[in-house]
């Protein structure tokens, strides 16, 4: 898992992740857990089940990574406004995302601190 500041090309950083062969989705993130959450249910079309709680991110993307084939990549954009936010919602994400990456290897996490 990378954090980068908010000097980051999010087009450059797509493109070269693309050109590495991995499929790309940033989830542009909001100012609170919820609005959040519900960014990432948005954009990785989450079953209707989704509980919004990290519990469920955490299943949800744990399954799109063993379904996904080949090379993953999720750009979280914005986070710094959760962090200013709610910096214990902030660090918990970031910790489902870091398992995430951690447990599967053809995923990879990038954090835009913007």
């Amino acid at each position: 898992m990378r954090v980068l500041n908010d000097k980051v090309d999010l087009e450059g950083l797509i493109a070269d992740a693309v050109e590495e062969g991995r499929q790309v989705q940033v989830v542009r993130g909001g100012a609170t857990k919820a609005a959040t959450l519900e960014a990432f249910s948005q954009e990785l079309n989450f079953p209707e089940w989704f509980g919004m709680n990290l519990d469920a991110l955490a299943d949800c993307l744990d399954t799109l990574a063993r379904e996904s084939e080949g090379e993953w990549e999720i750009v979280w954009d914005d986070a710094a406004a959760l962090r200013r936010s709610d910096p214990h919602a902030a660090t918990g994400i970031e910790s489902v995302l870091a398992e995430l990456d951690e447990t599967h290897k053809s995923v990879h996490v990038t954090i835009i601190d913007r």
